[in-house]
């Protein structure tokens, strides 16, 4: 027997008219957007909250499981940065007002 699918949340007509943000913001939800938009802003965001000198000695900066991978080229500072994880952490949830960095990793 053929069982008719429910239609995917992106695709139902509204009768009223629907603010445009609002409905950017259900297309996001629908299609699981948001981390992914979330992980870009983190990777955009470091050099500006890090600033200039240490976004310079710090390559391949990528979020991948709410875990931010960043490497470095400095041992010093490498260790600079792990006895400031916290402290990372803590100022990107700041900026984006929500926790999406749970954990720094540093290569």
């Amino acid at each position: 027997m053929y069982k008719k699918k429910n239609p995917h949340p992106a695709s139902i007509r509204k009768s009223e008219a629907t603010p445009l943000g609002q409905v950017i913001n259900e297309m996001f939800d629908a299609y699981h957007l948001n981390k992914k938009v979330d992980h870009t802003q983190v990777v955009n965001l470091w050099p500006k909250l890090m600033g200039k000198t240490i976004a310079n000695h710090t390559k391949g900066v990528f979020m991948k499981d709410n875990k931010l991978f960043i490497t470095v080229e400095s041992s010093a500072l490498k260790h600079e940065l792990h006895m400031n994880k916290e402290k990372i952490i803590h100022m990107f949830k700041e900026k984006l007002g929500k926790e999406v960095v749970k954990e720094i990793v540093l290569l």
